[in-house]
């Protein structure tokens, strides 16, 4: 995410992105979904093929020392609930490994509107080796309707990219 292209130009002087998980799906991914309009215009859309070609550190830019980056990433699979264990990037160059099942997110009553899944990234070289790149992808919880045309919901899933402390001193696998 580059200041210059529109991204993070809404945004006060001083003024950090972190939301919480339910202000990421209530405020972000719904009105994304519903085509309604954004609080801020902070979240960087990509097309699924584009990201999963790409290593985590070919998507994003280090400015400030940054550690956090968000995608709408449009046309993931996830959106379906199809969770894979492995999501291979590129032509091998590495791959998300989901860390566990997908957990339900609940509103304040109780009811489940959102899935979260955690994945970490392994680089192919050397042997798989597992890095300091975490992702959380986060999808609605997909509505029947008995009418297709009446519920148009784009394919969308929003995801936030952490990397965290690299205690191998290994370069941005």
């Amino acid at each position: 995410m580059s200041i210059g292209d529109g991204i993070l130009q809404e945004l006060p002087v001083g003024w950090r992105f972190a939301p919480t998980d339910e202000e990421l799906i209530v405020s972000y991914l719904t009105k994304k979904v519903f085509v309604g309009s954004l609080p801020a215009r902070v979240i960087e859309e990509i097309d699924a093929d584009e990201f999963y070609n790409k290593r985590p550190k070919d998507l994003v830019e280090n400015v400030s020392g940054e550690r956090e980056w968000y995608f709408f990433i449009n046309g993931d699979e996830y959106f379906h609930g199809k969770m894979e264990k492995d999501r291979r990037v590129g032509d091998g160059i590495g791959y998300w490994k989901s860390t566990g099942k997908e957990n339900p997110i609940r509103d304040a009553t109780g009811n489940v509107f959102a899935f979260k899944i955690l994945y970490t990234y392994f680089s192919a070289n050397p042997k798989h080796k597992r890095t300091h790149w975490r992702m959380e992808e986060f999808r609605l919880l997909k509505r029947s309707t008995n009418n297709e045309e009446d519920f148009h919901m784009e394919e969308w899933v929003v995801a936030r990219i952490t990397r965290g402390e690299d205690y191998s001193k290994s370069r941005f696998y």
